[in-house]
């Protein structure tokens, strides 16, 4: 069988999102105290299910209808994160925490604090998120193991460790920017590369939305042009939690794009990965944030950015700085990590739990799989045809692996990669509207 690679960096916050949701067990434990709304209720039960995009459009309705402010800043929170509005859910974390601990609880008050570390690493403010992440770290190092609690290490040595360092910014001229995309074929499918100038030398980065922090460069390349190390431990995780360098530089330059203070991930060599698959750097999550929109042009071979950014409706939002789209397969919502640097569409074991009878007799294999820490194998059949809708719009997928054991690593969710992009004529990638939408081949 083909090695499917798979380069995914994500900090696993998955834990820290689902302590955010126990809200229902809250307002059922609490009636006698509390002078609840059927608003409240309700409100409770859709901050319960985590569907954000059910919290966008039931919460303007209910919110006049609170009786528990406590449940108007959760929601703000939570769509402030999730949709890319990142002063809205600090503002609302901030409160929460300084005024609403008591009624959250012990365990959901310590969600929303790792919630607003991330955020405040997130929106630049560095120095805050270290002693946030050293509150947490502190809190728990003597509780939990380490493989729990390195989500909470990354924010403290991260947060310190730039704390002296200006927060990221971008210049660009006021008329669209037009540079050379290639896309190459890598195992059974292909990744996009974007040229991108540090310190004088222009490589091909990957443009990888999968890459959740920053941007993620081999120690070869952090040498060759002299990517400044301030940190030598940070952990991350991908297929095992491991350890990389933390650098910075002056700018990045992608055309006439000027990305000032980025932030690097150098990861160690790894025998069995560069075996199959070498890099010199991932373009990631805050210079793709930063930037607004992205039109990926398949027709023309080209990335263009826009300076007008484009309006729509979100059918994408925010989890870990990493984007998951929502799409809809045979009548039902179904949600999809979007990763550019995934070199071709997967689907996970949850979509094996949802839809078995899309799988019945289809015989298993063994697939491979590489990212951060090395290759893995898992169980798998192949779809002949994936066809669902976004926003509407049909499209359709072939050959899509099915990978059918489950898994707590991000690695092995369902994913929108390189394919998928490839199905447009163009593709436009919206994070100020938190959106993605295709535009079909003739």
């Amino acid at each position: 069988m083909p090695i499917f690679v798979y380069l995914l960096f994500t900090i696993n916050m998955k834990i820290i999102n689902r302590l955010s949701f126990l809200l229902c067990v809250f307002l059922l434990g609490h009636g006698s105290v509390y002078s609840q709304t059927l608003a409240d209720v309700k409100m409770g039960e859709i901050l319960n299910s985590g569907d954000l995009f059910q919290i966008r459009e039931q919460y303007p309705i209910l919110k006049d209808s609170l009786s528990m402010e406590m449940l108007n800043l959760v929601s703000e929170a939570q769509l402030g994160i999730g949709f890319n509005k990142l002063e809205r859910a600090g503002s609302a974390l901030d409160s929460l925490l300084q005024f609403h601990q008591t009624e959250l609880g012990a365990e959901t008050s310590v969600g929303m604090a790792a919630l607003r570390a991330m955020n405040l690493l997130n929106l630049g403010l560095y120095s805050q998120a270290g002693k946030a992440g050293e509150d947490l770290v502190n809190a728990f190092k003597d509780v939990l193991p380490f493989e729990s609690l390195y989500s909470f290490v990354f924010i403290e040595r991260v947060g310190k460790a730039l704390s002296n360092c200006a927060g990221s910014y971008l210049e660009r001229p006021s008329h669209d920017i037009t540079v050379p995309m290639k896309c190459d074929t890598v195992g059974r499918g292909f990744h996009f590369y974007i040229p991108v100038e540090v310190n004088g030398i222009t490589k091909d980065y990957i443009f990888d939305t999968g890459c959740s922090f920053g941007n993620f460069v081999s120690e070869e390349y952090a040498e060759e042009v002299g990517l400044k190390i301030i940190s030598d431990s940070i952990p991350v995780s991908g297929m095992d939690v491991g350890f990389v360098k933390l650098a910075v530089a002056d700018s990045l330059k992608v055309g006439e794009i000027v990305y000032h203070n980025p932030i690097f991930m150098v990861a160690p060599p790894d025998e069995n990965l560069d075996s199959v698959f070498t890099f010199d750097g991932v373009l990631g999550y805050h210079f793709i944030r930063d930037v607004g929109e992205v039109i990926i042009d398949n027709e023309s071979g080209a990335f263009v950015f826009p300076y007008q950014i484009s309006d729509g409706a979100p059918n994408m939002f925010l989890s870990s700085n990493t984007p998951i789209i929502r799409i809809e397969y045979e009548g039902k919502p179904f949600d999809m990590v979007f990763d550019t640097g995934n070199v071709k569409s997967n689907l996970g074991n949850e979509f094996a739990q949802m839809f078995p009878e899309a799988l019945s007799g289809l015989p298993e294999h063994e697939s491979r799989f590489g990212g951060f820490g090395g290759v893995s194998k898992t169980k798998a059949v192949t779809l002949p045809e994936f066809g669902f809708s976004l926003s509407g719009q049909p499209v359709t997928l072939h050959d899509t692996e099915v990978w059918m054991e489950s898994s707590g690593s991000q690695l092995f969710y369902s994913s929108l990669g390189a394919d998928f992009v490839l199905s447009f004529k163009c593709l436009t990638i919206n994070y100020k509207n938190m959106f993605v939408r295709g535009e079909p081949w003739p």
